[in-house]
């Protein structure tokens, strides 16, 4: 490895990172030769001769600074590339991923390998796809700006770096896009939104003005003087698909602008892009839009009318980001530095609950969505929120809830969720 590599701690940082996130991490030298790589255990994405090959052909745009950028492939692949500059000049290139923020669906692989005609490679690449690990989007930026800490003490602010990278979500095989390609194709497609009618639907959301989204959006949807974009040449369905994946990445900027928490924001987003991939039909795709940016509005209405003082907010958010941990009043009162008694009033009287019962409540909300949305036994729940047995855990479920866990799915989930204590 180069003297240089070895100054700035390269090995130790990439290992101290790895090991904690589980992501994997790769370096390239500015030739393109890997120097570093922790990810030995994961294959290859078969549609490359090696790894090597598979990270050179991601392209890096910006060489000048430390500044994570995240970019995905065509297979949904995540990757962040932090390029390594040393005396303004670049040297080589970090590379953390391959990752995916949700196992792929069926459905999203099969318009994948069809529409790029893998042929025999297909099965290889779909084991490929599922042996990755799945990391929030969330958490592979934090990871990479902890990493570029780290490394080359650059402090970068989470909040402008997630927004860089709502737009610099680049596809592997990205080529020069001429002025007269898109002269060519307004002259031979339908016309995009009108800019000033789209904004004022965001605002909207920023707003959280749900009455009057609602109202705006189905008559900006049924305008007859301009059509969509058409962003799919083989399929009207995928053009449909794409176009409103777009809007609820803009729509998750959107309510992070209006003051939704930004972890909930992505992680909301990414859930509603997932299971856009999996419907059928235009219709279904523009009414689960719809639902999307009205959730989006609500949400950042319900959190304006529940603004709390700075305190209580680091308190609320500890909560919500530390949910699977053992959270008490000590805790909560240590992280802010404040007296515990006077917090806990403080927090009585801006939230209408004592900080016990906010923590209760935050941790079944959060074990209702595990029983929804996960294979885990109500056993491994109870224990991953840190319950201390059953019996307890059930008295505060149905405390909050009316039911107890076995009763709430019968009546709430369906007979086809099997949770077994």
């Amino acid at each position: 490895m180069d003297q240089t590599f070895r100054e700035i701690g390269l090995e130790f940082g990439c290992t101290l990172i790895n090991e904690t996130t589980n992501i994997p991490i790769s370096v390239l030298d500015k030739q393109g030769k890997l120097i570093l790589n922790y990810s030995s255990n994961l294959p290859h994405n078969p549609t490359f001769s090696s790894y090597e090959e598979h990270l050179k052909s991601i392209n890096l745009s910006e060489k000048e600074k430390t500044l994570p950028i995240m970019c995905s492939t065509i297979f949904q692949e995540q990757f962040v590339l932090i390029p390594i500059v040393q005396n303004h000049t670049y040297i080589g290139t970090i590379f953390l991923g391959p990752t995916v923020f949700a196992n792929p669906s069926e459905v999203m692989l099969n318009n994948r390998f069809k529409a790029n005609d893998l042929g025999e490679l297909t099965p290889k690449v779909k084991d490929y796809l599922y042996t990755l690990p799945v990391i929030s989007k969330w958490k592979l930026i934090k990871s990479s700006i902890l990493l570029s800490y780290v490394l080359f003490k650059e402090k970068f602010d989470i909040s402008e770096i997630m927004e860089i990278n709502l737009y610099s979500i680049d596809s592997f095989h990205q080529h020069h896009v001429s002025d007269k390609s898109i002269s060519d194709l307004r002259q031979n497609s339908s016309f995009h939104h009108d800019p000033a009618a789209e904004k004022k639907l965001y605002q909207y959301i920023t707003d959280g003005n749900k009455e009057d989204l609602i109202i705006y959006y189905k008559a900006f949807h049924r305008r007859s003087d301009f059509e969509f974009g058409v962003l799919s040449k083989q399929c009207e369905i995928r053009s449909h698909k794409n176009l409103k994946i777009a809007g609820i990445t803009l729509a998750t900027r959107a309510a992070i602008a209006g003051g939704l928490n930004p972890e909930i924001a992505y992680t909301l987003g990414d859930k509603y892009i997932q299971d856009i991939e999996e419907l059928h039909s235009i219709k279904e795709v523009e009414t689960l839009t719809e639902s999307a940016y009205l959730d989006f509005a609500e949400r950042v209405y319900k959190g304006k009318r529940q603004q709390s003082s700075k305190t209580i907010s680091d308190c609320k958010h500890y909560i919500f980001k530390y949910i699977y941990e053992n959270i008490s009043l000590a805790v909560l009162a240590d992280y802010v530095s404040m007296n515990p008694k006077y917090l806990s009033n403080l927090f009585k009287k801006e939230v209408g609950i004592s900080v016990t019962e906010y923590i209760q409540q935050s941790k079944i909300d959060e074990a209702i969505k595990l029983m929804i949305f996960s294979n885990y036994s109500l056993s491994e729940i109870y224990t991953l929120l840190n319950f201390t047995d059953q019996s307890y855990f059930t008295k505060v479920f149905k405390k909050f809830t009316g039911f107890t866990p076995k009763q709430y799915i019968k009546n709430n989930i369906g007979k086809e969720k099997n949770l077994n204590f």
